[in-house]
């Protein structure tokens, strides 16, 4: 942390932004998008209407923001076995169709990965350099070309 003249807070999946001398007046007008990348873990705990009953729930909270809202959809997986990839389909499939009834942007990374070794780490899992550079660039595509109404 550095301090004073900002916060300079890294964590493995967040960009922490600081604000100096603004208000939650500024920050309720400033913060336009939010972005979501989740799921892929939840389908390790094989509870598929579980997981789906969460996402409803966070969904609910999403559409009472006034923001616009983007779900970054899972990766499949690359060698974790035909039943973690079938649940990543299904949940990708699924958070298409709810994220469309919602009115949220869906963001297709499963079709982007698909298929596509050079964009894992050797766990098969993990995007590698190559990959999180074609996630970022995707997710900044489709937020920036999507229509907002």
């Amino acid at each position: 942390m550095r301090w004073p003249g900002g916060l300079n807070i890294r964590y493995i999946n967040a960009i922490t932004r600081c604000f100096p001398g603004a208000k939650v007046k500024d920050l309720l007008q400033d913060v336009i998008r939010i972005i979501f990348h989740i799921g892929t873990n939840d389908t390790t705990l094989q509870q598929s209407e579980i997981t789906k009953r969460e996402f409803r729930e966070l969904f609910t909270l999403l559409s009472n923001t006034g923001k616009y809202v983007f779900i970054s959809g899972p990766i499949p997986t690359l060698t974790r076995g035909s039943t973690r990839f079938s649940r990543i389909l299904s949940l990708h499939t699924w958070l298409l169709s709810t994220s469309q009834t919602h009115r949220f942007g869906f963001i297709d990374n499963f079709n982007l990965f698909w298929n596509h070794p050079s964009f894992y780490r050797p766990d098969g899992l993990h995007p590698s350099l190559l990959g999180s550079s074609i996630l970022t660039a995707n997710i900044q595509h489709t937020v920036h070309c999507l229509k907002e109404d």
